[in-house]
């Protein structure tokens, strides 16, 4: 089942990252949770009291509460908040978070059920892994349909983005809308990251990465289902480029 994260949501949960990792683990554990048991599980699902249906919350450290929509017949999770003490008012957060209203989430809906049937598609893409939460972050990712011709060399299609880049703009909103903390923290070749290809003419995919995977083979999952790769398709290849401490420079 597919979980997505509001832009509400989404920012209050890296808020809660840079505050304290204990309490944003508690929040990791109830969203992995929620994609296996919607219903039932870790925080004592109750329903909402709102006039639509399909509402929920889950509690955690006491005053925490996470709520989400879940659409049962399409069988798919929306976040729509998270509170918790350490979390900024609604007053402080950005503008355009603090106006979304439930016209603005339907139509965030409605664009889920215009890519449904879509969302598992293989993609391809950029990647950081923290190795000390045992996730990937600054993942940018586009779905392989979405390109008609080769973008690489070797009839290879990757994202045209750059890791140098999505750096820079994270960090800087990193530095300059939160507190100065999290995972966008020194160069960008100092973590382990990689890039996923897609090779038309042999209809596979190519996850390239450096030797730090060896060290942390627990990744490999992770990329799997982040760009929805399939197994029997997919190799990891290694190339100095992609090795701690290298880059383009």
């Amino acid at each position: 089942m597919k979980l997505y994260l509001s832009p509400k949501a989404n920012y209050q949960y890296q808020a809660l990252k840079g505050k304290s990792v204990p309490y944003a683990e508690q929040v990791k554990t109830i969203l992995l949770d929620i994609r296996e048991h919607p219903l039932s599980g870790i925080g004592t699902p109750m329903p909402l009291n709102v006039p639509a249906p399909g509402y929920w919350e889950r509690r955690f450290n006491g005053s925490g509460m996470l709520a989400y929509f879940y659409d049962e017949t399409e069988d798919f999770v929306v976040v729509v908040f998270i509170f918790n003490e350490l979390l900024p008012s609604q007053e402080e957060l950005p503008a355009r978070i603090q106006k979304m209203s439930e016209q603005d989430y339907v139509q965030v809906i409605r664009q889920m059920e215009a890519n449904r049937g879509h969302a598992d598609d293989p993609k391809v893409g950029i990647f950081w892994y923290n190795p000390a939460w045992k996730e990937l972050f600054g993942v940018v990712s586009h779905p392989v349909r979405d390109y008609t011709r080769a973008n690489a060399s070797e009839g290879r299609i990757t994202c045209s983005e750059m890791h140098e880049d999505v750096w820079r703009k994270e960090y800087n909103r990193q530095k300059h809308h939160g507190d100065g903390k999290g995972p966008f923290i020194g160069p960008y070749e100092q973590k382990p990251r990689g890039r996923v290809f897609y090779l038309m003419n042999e209809d596979r995919f190519i996850v390239a990465v450096g030797k730090w995977l060896d060290e942390y083979p627990e990744a490999k999952s992770l990329i799997l289902d982040e760009f929805d790769l399939p197994p029997d398709k997919t190799a990891f290849e290694y190339a100095i480029h992609w090795d701690i401490g290298h880059s383009w420079k």
